[in-house]
């Protein structure tokens, strides 16, 4: 659990956003999605999963923050666990947060939201009941603080990169003929779930690689039986305390395969060539520009996705030559370069989280980066 301290270091954090912004309140939506960095501010201010539809809190600068949701049965959850203690079931969300903001005498000037997460119709209904408010993006300015990572934050993922590294060994186990894709996946999660694990993003692919005989069909898991010859890739992406890191791996079944070797190595060497420009001052893109040109070296081309910024969301920015954020102490980042024969017929990536230290960066898995064949 996170401390007292991180509470207060977050909460006095998007207070500073309304006091610049010059906000009246700001208004931070939450569902139960995955993915790109819209949908941790609320997790992020209130240390609380949404886990189903939608939740909003309601931050003021002089006062308590006042968070909704829409179930009876989780508001002695949300008080015991989450960083604010006024919590209220809602029927109408977006009803009751007029009706707050009425309360509160809160009839005109500006109330900071992300438009990404507030939609078409909840915007309407804003509108045509508090008509005087303007409403303001704010969702780059709590990214940056976001982006701002605690020591808290930093022994988090070193748990959660544990969780992976543990899945990686419990597939290990399993892999042979005859086993499904579904019941490698089974084993990955059953590690992280009892270990603590809140959910997982994970992805599988197995069959014949070779080149110029097409590529693993990869992504979600299926039915599909392992079999002698085949290659197998994983993504195991546990999210512990809210805050996810990932391992990607291939193995080979009942025999080496060169031309997967062929790639993991370049994939690799790639990923110690971009890690060079892994310290603080420097910029995303630089990682992403060491990789191109190791792997355009050695007769491969790199392409999108070469991995991405992570936290409370599992994509809170890419890791790509337009981003040119500057890397700062505590910042995790997943790197997985996508390599191609310049065919474009093949595939293969690999790769894992690392944190960005003081004075360089810390792989979190300890992982190994061979080629395994079970």
């Amino acid at each position: 659990m996170l401390s007292a301290t991180e509470k207060e270091r977050r909460h006095e954090a998007v207070r500073q956003i309304l006091d610049d912004e010059n906000l009246k309140a700001l208004l931070l939506i939450g569902d139960a999605n995955n993915g790109y960095g819209f949908y941790g501010d609320l997790r992020y201010y209130t240390n609380n999963r949404t886990i189903t539809y939608r939740e909003v809190v309601v931050v003021f600068g002089d006062s308590e923050a006042v968070l909704f949701t829409t179930t009876t049965r989780k508001l002695t959850e949300i008080a015991a666990r989450s960083f604010v203690s006024d919590c209220r079931f809602s029927e109408d969300i977006v009803a009751d947060v007029i009706e707050l903001f009425k309360r509160r005498r809160i009839s005109s000037g500006r109330i900071g939201v992300n438009f990404e997460m507030l939609s078409v119709a909840w915007y309407t209904y804003l509108k045509d009941g508090l008509p005087k408010i303007e409403w303001v993006e704010t969702h780059e300015q709590m990214m940056q603080v976001r982006f701002k990572r605690s020591q808290e934050e930093a022994d988090i993922y070193r748990k959660g990169a544990t969780l992976g590294d543990g899945g990686f060994e419990a597939a290990l186990k399993v892999i042979r003929p005859g086993v499904s894709e579904y019941e490698i996946i089974a084993e990955i999660e059953y590690f992280s779930r009892a270990r603590g694990a809140e959910e997982h993003f994970t992805q599988i692919g197995s069959g014949k690689f070779g080149f110029g005989n097409g590529n693993i069909v990869f992504y979600y898991p299926t039915h599909r039986r392992i079999e002698v010859g085949d290659s197998l890739l994983m993504e195991i992406t546990p999210r512990y305390e809210g805050y996810w890191t990932q391992l990607v791996r291939a193995v080979n079944v009942g025999q080496p395969n060169t031309d997967l070797e062929k790639m993991q190595t370049v994939c690799r060497d790639a990923i110690n060539k971009g890690l060079e420009q892994f310290k603080p001052g420097k910029k995303v893109r630089d990682i992403v520009f060491a990789m191109e040109s190791y792997a355009d070296g050695r007769g491969y081309l790199m392409k999108a996705p070469f991995g991405h910024i992570s936290g409370v969301d599992l994509i809170e920015g890419r890791v790509s030559p337009q981003n040119d954020m500057l890397l700062t102490p505590g910042t995790a980042v997943i790197i997985h370069p996508t390599v191609f024969t310049r065919d474009g017929k093949n595939w293969s990536f690999c790769g894992e989280t690392y944190l960005v230290t003081q004075d360089g960066y810390e792989r979190l898995h300890r992982t190994g980066d061979e080629l395994v064949t079970v």
